[in-house]
């Protein structure tokens, strides 16, 4: 039966479509939202959060010694949001008996929109600058003033693995998405001591996801729980790392550590590592545009921004 407005939309449908496209996007997260910790800021659009430093035991020698005191060290960092919203109408002479189903195109490409926004939100928060301090005082920590920029090597402790890296199992022929590379972004992590109950999350393009299609490590069924041959697809979970495949990754200009190659700066993180702030996660209003010939405007919107917490949590494999 198709439905028109002469009589508006009927109520049903109305609550239907809002809560249908509240419960997809909930369900069907974005492919970073998963892969990052969330915090939600209820009546907030920024929120500190303290980065605590290391704390370790000591020997306790003799009987009834001092107690030791070894104050907690502590970074306070921001998290700021932003509102994204859209909205679109239909004509009152539009049939809506598709276009208002809760499970048509207009909820998935509807969710699918707001999916791809926080992708570019998260994506964005791996090397950005973060505010620090308190909030009358803060300061700026930059991606490169923490040895973003310096190439990881045993001993320099740098957070980005060249394109041409020759370290460890590494040879600088082996430009792409390699196993040795995911040995090294393994081993950049277990330096930092990161727990190894935090999952580590690797972000490729569907250039990286063939490259390993060319490991025989990556195929070899010896290696791996699944045969990823069999279905044609990439595994999620390799050597320790969850990949996530996305197209929002992509080869730059001269942005190699040296700034003279084109390469994939593909991040790889430890979920702690990075905070999306959530203050509005999907808001959906439809009403009437007297305006517009009384056509029914639907209206979504989001708040929420995203942090790197950790410098040690955050990594970023070139790849050529």
């Amino acid at each position: 039966m198709a439905i028109n407005l002469t009589d508006g939309i009927p109520t049903n449908f109305v609550d239907d479509f809002k809560n249908d496209l509240i419960s997809v996007t909930q369900q069907k997260q974005s492919l970073f939202e998963m892969a990052v910790t969330t915090e939600s800021l209820v009546g907030a659009e920024d929120k500190a959060f303290d980065l605590i430093d290391k704390m370790e035991m000591q020997v306790k020698e003799g009987r009834n010694p001092n107690t030791p005191r070894n104050d907690i060290s502590t970074q306070r960092r921001w998290v700021f949001t932003d509102p994204y919203h859209n909205a679109w109408q239909f004509d009152q002479d539009d049939d809506l008996s598709h276009k208002l189903d809760p499970a048509g195109a207009t909820v998935r490409e509807a969710r699918r929109g707001r999916n791809r926004q926080v992708d570019d939100i998260i994506l964005a928060a791996f090397d950005a600058t973060v505010q620090s301090g308190r909030r009358s005082n803060t300061s700026t920590i930059t991606w490169a003033s923490e040895n973003g920029n310096v190439k990881y090597t045993d001993s320099s402790g740098g957070r980005t693995i060249a394109w041409d890296t020759a370290e460890g199992n590494a040879s600088a022929a082996d430009d792409g998405m390699t196993a040795e590379k995911a040995q090294l972004i393994v081993e950049y992590f277990a330096k930092n001591n990161v727990d190894q109950e935090i999952p580590i999350f690797c972000a490729i393009s569907p250039r990286q996801a063939t490259d390993l299609f060319g490991q025989e490590q990556y195929v070899n069924f010896d290696y791996n729980t699944s045969k990823p041959l069999a279905n044609g697809r990439y595994l999620k979970e390799w050597m320790g790392i969850t990949w996530v495949v996305s197209n929002k990754i992509v080869k730059g200009s001269s942005n190699d550590v040296d700034g003279d190659v084109n390469v994939y700066r593909c991040p790889a993180w430890a979920k702690e590592g990075i905070i999306l702030g959530v203050s509005d996660s999907i808001t959906v209003d439809i009403h009437t545009r007297y305006d517009l010939s009384m056509a029914q405007e639907v209206y979504i919107h989001m708040n929420m921004g995203a942090m790197r917490l950790n410098e040690d949590y955050v990594l970023f494999v070139e790849c050529q």
